[in-house]
């Protein structure tokens, strides 16, 4: 009989739009032919739920938990005038969206100011109680008899301090938020006494909540030594990375950089990746500029808003390409630029480069946990100034570009063998288990 598994993750892991969701969906994809999988999931809009029905079609052999809210039932007020008070409502939401601006993005004058603290995880890493409705479910479905019950992402840490005593619970720690918040903050261009109170109190609240896992995984061995300074104990934590779709991606021939094309892998919603983009706008841009560097910067996947339309029109070289389908040709012909500042875990932007035969230039966090080396499988550089520099000669040398990309694609097949790391995943669920899985 197979091992009972249960997944519990705040997202729906489809479209395959995110980094996230691709390491997710992956792993599963694997795990479904091997073990007894079930997934918790919460779409909390009907697109989302649209979104599950079509996953339900593709894992057509994993049970589904969906949590629906109960919805109540609310008497509203009668209007005394109708077509005046849509007036009023268009109005409040036209004031609050310049509200909205003046409080996170601009200041008087309409310069950007401290983005970094308007969309900090600082300020939303302490407990954040969860639906009561939806707590009440994930206990209800926790004590079915499954032998694993793993959750995964920070926004439901704390849902170990709810599962049975008597099945092995496993958090997946994709990103580790201290590490985050800590550098955050050092961004922040005014830090205060109450940020530093804050840092350490989510701090304390993440490592309480993490011991109330038998187990943990993180992504990366760079992620594992943290973890084990961080939580005091070196057993019961795993290193488990994230697993790309290889198919005959590796097989595809290398097509050289284009008149200077530019791309960035990544959606605005996490964090991270907004402040990589502005960074390189604010910090990069102007250094190939002054070199008369022309050149584009294509950023694939899901941006909008008030930030992103400001960098557009003070850097009409960003180009915004939405989601793309078939993201390995998108890539092709093009320098992939990896300028991120903050956060932990495993960036699978980066191995989508690999996979696709595009040389890239990254900063050391945005390969940290990545056994790719600088000169080697890419060029690594943290200053504004050099950064350019390295994006200026990897365009205008397809020597070193086939170089990089044929170093960074045999150090892949090496070490991040997909097979490899999915037969890892399940040696990890054995050994908690003591026994054989599959």
């Amino acid at each position: 009989m197979r091992k009972k598994i249960l997944f519990i993750i705040p997202y729906i892991p489809y479209p395959l739009d995110s980094g996230g969701n691709q390491a997710f969906f992956n792993m599963v994809e694997y795990l479904r032919h091997k073990m007894a999988v079930s997934v918790l999931l919460y779409p909390e809009t009907g697109r989302r739920m649209q979104d599950v029905e079509s996953l339900k079609k593709i894992w057509d052999n994993v049970d589904f938990f969906i949590y629906t809210p109960k919805t109540k039932t609310v008497r509203l007020p009668k209007i005394k005038h109708p077509f005046y008070y849509k007036w009023l409502q268009k109005i409040h939401a036209s004031v609050t969206r310049k509200m909205n601006r003046q409080q996170i993005w601009t200041d008087e004058t309409g310069e950007v100011v401290d983005l970094v603290r308007g969309k900090s995880t600082l300020f939303s890493s302490c407990f954040q109680p969860l639906d009561q409705g939806y707590v009440e479910y994930v206990s209800q479905v926790a004590h079915s008899g499954f032998d694993i019950i793993q959750v995964e992402f920070y926004e439901l840490l704390s849902l170990g301090f709810l599962l049975p005593e008597n099945v092995q619970t496993i958090f997946v720690h994709h990103e580790l938020r201290y590490i985050r918040n800590e550098k955050e903050i050092t961004l922040f261009r005014e830090q205060t006494a109450g940020d530093r109170m804050l840092f350490h109190i989510a701090k304390d609240f993440e490592r309480s909540a993490l011991l109330k896992y038998k187990d943990v995984i993180v992504l990366t061995e760079v992620d594992r030594k943290i973890m084990e300074d961080f939580i005091g104990r070196k057993d019961h934590i795993y290193t488990s990375p994230a697993v790309v779709q290889v198919g005959d991606r590796l097989e595809q021939p290398f097509v050289p950089v284009q008149s200077g094309r530019l791309t960035f892998v990544g959606s605005e919603d996490h964090f991270p990746n907004l402040d990589a983009v502005a960074w390189f706008c604010h910090e990069v841009i102007p250094h190939l500029r002054k070199r008369h560097f022309l050149f584009t910067l294509q950023v694939i996947g899901k941006w909008r808003g008030e930030c992103i339309n400001r960098l557009q029109s003070e850097y009409p070289e960003l180009k915004l390409a939405g989601y793309v389908e078939d993201l390995g040709s998108f890539l092709k012909g093009s320098v992939a630029v990896v300028p991120i500042r903050i956060g932990s875990g495993m960036r699978m932007k980066i191995l989508d480069a690999v996979l696709s035969k595009v040389p890239f230039v990254t900063t050391a966090k945005g390969v940290e946990g990545i056994d790719f080396k600088d000169g080697e499988d890419c060029l690594i550089v943290d200053d504004p100034a050099g950064f350019a520099e390295a994006v200026i000669a990897l365009s205008s040398n397809p020597q070193l570009q086939r170089q990089l990309v044929t170093h960074a694609e045999d150090s892949l097949r090496q070490v991040y063998n997909p097979g490899q790391m999915q037969e890892r995943r399940l040696a990890v669920y054995e050994q908690i288990l003591g026994d054989k899985v599959g």
